[in-house]
């Protein structure tokens, strides 16, 4: 009876060993597809962003000069929301792999980089991974009227 014991042991502790790695294997599945829906979402917002970018070149061609703020509004007001998306979706991603943020270029790092694998910059202080909130400023036409709210970086 003894064998019989011992084999039964064997086997439950095999089952274990066999849950504990299905489970690490769905949970890291389930986090490399939350991280593939977040960079394509920050790639929808890049070339949006791009796409705005060209938009604006063609307007200022076509205007030539300052006289043609408030025809940038709603050009410049599509750049902000891209870019608060985009900070928003890297913040998330750095999250989800338990980074920061780095100083310098708003990039992920991951904890203990002593270098920003992005841009290169020291980490001296590193800031914990939020969504980042732009501050706004005011667009207003020639004759004082405010045309739209545009962020900044």
């Amino acid at each position: 009876m003894e064998m019989k014991e011992t084999i039964m042991k064997i086997g439950g502790d095999i089952k274990n060993s066999a849950e504990k790695f299905a489970k690490g294997t769905i949970d890291t599945s389930k986090k490399m597809a939350e991280k593939a829906k977040i960079k394509r979402a920050i790639s929808q917002a890049e070339s949006s962003l791009n796409a705005a970018y060209i938009e604006i070149g063609k307007k200022y061609e076509e205007i030539y000069g300052n006289k043609g703020e408030a025809d940038f509004a709603q050009m410049l007001a599509e750049v902000a929301d891209a870019r608060a998306k985009i900070a928003a979706a890297r913040a998330e991603l750095a999250a989800i792999d338990s980074a920061a943020l780095c100083d310098n270029c708003g990039k992920y790092v991951q904890e203990g980089q002593k270098f920003c694998p992005h841009c290169g910059t020291k980490q001296e202080t590193v800031q914990e991974a939020a969504p980042v909130e732009p501050a706004e400023t005011v667009v207003v036409d020639a004759d004082g009227s405010e045309v739209a709210a545009v962020a900044n970086d």
